[in-house]
């Protein structure tokens, strides 16, 4: 009889260990299988960056980034001297708009704003830039356009923007960045800071620093605004780390 018993035991946990394999292969096929889509979808990755100039100095600089790769294409739809404040000469939304409908990007790169430090005139007032009344109306547009990505699958990224020259300007791109980084959040994007990336360790504005060969070099204009061939790399380079693509 115990020999019996002996038997049976064996047989159970021979059983058991059988069961044990089958699930390991079988959640290893299913890891497998998920990998596969992931890999799958990572080999085809459309970046779309959308905005003004400094938004075209990032696509230059994300298009020379991974012109070897076979993965990701980047797309741009920029305009130079434009933003959310006169939209009676340039409007965002619509452009925006049309063109996610064309593209229907994976990812978008969202840089606008530095030529918004200007009057904004609604309902028959004018607002005087960085007022409080500036304030309220610029977050109105800003919270719009968001919307205009919000209803596409694309993730998107709203990128800040970086200091300049301009001590005047760079105070006001403080006051426009805690906009974006706060409507961020709101509409469930990701909000990537870039004000300290071009800076000294004190802070201060500068138009040199270390290229992606670890070399000191030129990364700013004469213009004390925008970015030379080797500052949209590293522009570039920056927020392709925060995507998780470099």
């Amino acid at each position: 009889m115990s020999v019996r018993l002996t038997h049976l035991a064996a047989a159970a946990r021979i059983g058991i260990f059988a069961v044990f394999v089958f699930l390991v292969a079988a959640g290893a096929a299913a890891a497998a299988r998920a990998d596969t889509m992931l890999s799958a979808r990572a080999r085809h990755l459309t970046v779309a960056v959308i905005g003004d100039s400094v938004a075209h100095d990032l696509a230059r600089g994300m298009e020379s980034l991974f012109d070897d790769s076979r993965r990701i294409r980047v797309i741009r739809q920029t305009k130079f001297a434009t933003g959310l404040v006169r939209t009676d000469y340039y409007d965002w939304n619509a452009v925006a708009s049309a063109f996610m409908r064309m593209h229907n990007p994976d990812i978008v790169l969202v840089v606008i704003g530095g030529n918004d430090r200007q009057d904004i005139r609604a309902h028959g007032r004018r607002y005087d830039p960085l007022s409080k009344g500036w304030i309220v109306q610029y977050e109105h547009r800003v919270a719009h356009f968001m919307k205009n990505f919000q209803r596409r699958h694309a993730k998107v990224y709203w990128v800040s923007l970086p200091p300049v020259r301009s001590r005047k300007l760079t105070h006001a791109y403080r006051v426009l960045n805690r906009i974006y980084a706060r409507e961020a959040r709101r509409h469930g994007f990701r909000y990537v800071d870039v004000s300290d990336k071009f800076a000294t360790p004190h802070g201060a504005y500068s138009s040199f620093g270390e290229s992606l060969e670890g070399v000191r070099r030129q990364l700013r204009m004469n213009d004390g605004e925008h970015f030379t061939p080797v500052g949209r790399l590293v522009f570039a380079a920056y927020v392709a780390k925060a995507l998780g693509l470099h």
